[in-house]
């Protein structure tokens, strides 16, 4: 794996991170939050995915 990806990989996982915090803060209430999330989840597996073809 190229640093780059590793890098991108980190990044990815920072922003599930924080939209999982900042969901915790809303009580799960935010549908916003809990859009981005999802989004951030979608991005992850499929950059995974893309790196390891």
């Amino acid at each position: 794996m190229h640093c780059d990806d590793k890098r991108m990989l980190y990044v990815l996982e920072q922003e599930i991170v924080s939209c999982w915090e900042h969901l915790k803060e809303s009580k799960f209430q935010d549908k916003t939050i809990l859009s981005e999330l999802n989004e951030a989840v979608i991005d992850y597996k499929e950059y995974k995915k893309s790196i390891e073809e």
